[in-house]
């Protein structure tokens, strides 16, 4: 019986394989990365470095439309950043250390033992924003997983060039957010005050549904979307 259900699960493996290929589907997988002077300096005034590495899986059609998407990204940071969720890189071990903030008081404590015991533990509690879900702390009614699912769904149904117009459209030149119908910039404003009633609606959709952006150096979601175009492969083939 479990020799037939094997051979079974085989055959509609390459059954769905082969119905993929024929339907012209292909699969990327992008990623891209930034460095970031930030966020912000510690209790000494000593700066924090952080970098964002970001990774995804994209499924295209023969259009090049884009069927289903996810992202995600990884967030290190020096470990004199407040912020209890975020992973923390404080050097190779040997190297001298780094300052260490207390999360409860905010302040820095001390400074990093940098062995290869304490880098081995930093590097194996690294969780990804996703990971991190609402302990991320961004917002707390819409944190960040919830607003790169929303991004995901904009995503969807268009081609990577399509998406990258919508957010040259709707989105602030400046810092790449979706464009705020209550912005004081004079800039920001007359980019939304020149646009149709009906793409105004859409703006005020986009703010709703998300406030950050993806093509910062927070992480620069559309540089991996990018990447996983260009290494797309025929699924099925």
């Amino acid at each position: 019986m479990q020799k037939r259900l094997s051979v079974a699960i085989a055959l509609m493996a390459v059954s769905l394989s082969f119905a993929a290929a024929q339907a012209g589907l292909s699969l990327g997988l992008g990623k891209s990365s930034t460095f970031r002077v930030g966020p912000g300096k510690d209790s000494t005034g000593t700066q924090v470095y952080s970098f964002t590495y970001v990774y995804g899986t994209a499924l295209f059609d023969a259009r090049g439309k884009i069927v289903d998407c996810e992202f995600d990204e990884l967030e290190v940071s020096t470990p004199n950043y407040d912020g209890a969720s975020m992973p923390h890189f404080a050097g190779w071990p040997g190297t001298p250390g780094y300052n260490v903030t207390n999360h409860e008081t905010k302040k820095v404590d001390g400074t990093s033992p940098n062995t290869v015991e304490s880098t081995t533990a930093d590097i194996s509690g690294w969780q990804s924003k996703r990971e991190r879900g609402d302990a991320y702390g961004m917002n707390a009614k819409n944190d960040w997983w919830k607003q790169m699912d929303f991004y995901q769904n904009i995503f969807i149904g268009k081609t990577v060039d399509e998406v990258k117009a919508w957010f040259a459209t709707y989105g602030n030149d400046v810092n790449g957010r979706p464009l705020d119908p209550a912005t004081k910039d004079a800039k920001e404003k007359a980019k939304y005050d020149a646009l149709a009633a009906a793409d105004k609606k859409v703006a005020v959709d986009a703010r709703s549904g998300a406030t950050m952006s993806i093509m910062d150096a927070h992480g620069n979601v559309i540089n991996a979307l990018v990447d996983a175009w260009n290494k797309k492969k025929s699924v099925g083939k």
